[in-house]
């Protein structure tokens, strides 16, 4: 079969804008919609090599094509055979993540008539198979791959203790505090749920991530994002988060509601750099 090399670039252009779509368009409406966040984070069971971002643009396509969610476990043809014994089934098609390409171009002063070679970003898509796509080469055993921890609120706490002064005070409503760079308060009554009482230390611990504390921005729009990363997080680590769902779902601040859009990327790498300082990532 010969190599078509104007079809290959056409079809690459044509992902990368499927691509530049889903990064504009949907993961912008993520961030503030609960359902959405439980829906595409929910299956992903393990960082491996690849950011939580991909992660989310594979599923997106996964279930656009095949009307369902995947495993959650993602891995290139080649990384699946040598890694884990297996291979993506007869037919079976792959989805899309991107890695970073740099690139170099010159440009020339009108004036000078000078060229000067500057550097520039891209992305290039590669395919990837989801878990469930998969069939072993071991035919007397499927090697199952499995990426999910837990972590209690003991844990998480002597990780925070690692990097910041935590407070603990025992008040008759829930509340968390921070200055933004050196402490977290928590205080909470005794029959505050433990899965409400993470939401808040990770709520914190998104304040000082995002460096709200210099940043000139309304209250509103810092909380917002901070409780957008937690819910992540949470669904993430496979607690239910009741709390942050119903803080976002009906938070009616259009204004608000916008700017934390335009970080979406951000938030998303927040909640993954909160995760991994925890210590899940498989």
């Amino acid at each position: 079969m010969s190599y078509d090399k104007a079809k290959y670039v056409k079809r690459q252009e044509a992902t990368k804008k499927e691509i530049k779509q889903i990064l504009d368009e949907f993961i912008p409406t993520l961030v503030v919609s609960p359902e959405e966040i439980e829906k595409y984070l929910a299956p992903v069971s393990g960082f491996y090599q690849y950011s939580l971002l991909n992660q989310i643009c594979a599923t997106y396509e996964f279930y656009a094509k095949y009307g369902k969610m995947p495993e959650g476990i993602w891995a290139t043809y080649l990384q699946f055979k040598r890694k884990h014994n297996k291979i993506p089934k007869r037919g079976a098609s792959g989805v899309h993540m991107i890695r970073p390409q740099r690139f170099s171009y010159e440009v020339v002063d009108e004036d000078t008539g000078e060229t000067e070679v500057k550097e520039g970003l891209t992305f290039k898509p590669f395919v990837v198979f989801d878990n469930s796509q998969t069939i072993s080469l071991n035919k007397e055993k499927d090697d199952k791959i499995t990426g999910q921890s837990s972590i209690s609120e003991e844990e998480i706490d002597k990780i925070i203790e690692k990097h910041w002064k935590l407070i603990v005070t025992d008040y008759e409503f829930q509340r968390g505090a921070t200055d933004g760079k050196s402490f977290i308060e928590l205080s909470y009554h005794e029959n505050t749920t433990i899965n409400s009482r993470i939401s808040t230390r990770l709520h914190e611990i998104a304040h000082i991530l995002l460096k709200h504390s210099e940043r000139d921005i309304p209250r509103a729009v810092a909380e917002l994002e901070s409780e957008s990363v937690s819910f992540m997080c949470t669904t993430l680590l496979g607690l239910k988060n009741e709390k942050s769902r119903l803080y976002i779902a009906n938070w009616n601040g259009l204004d608000a509601r916008d700017a934390v859009r335009e970080r979406s990327q951000l938030l998303i790498k927040t909640a993954e750099e909160i995760v991994k300082l925890l210590g899940i990532d498989a």
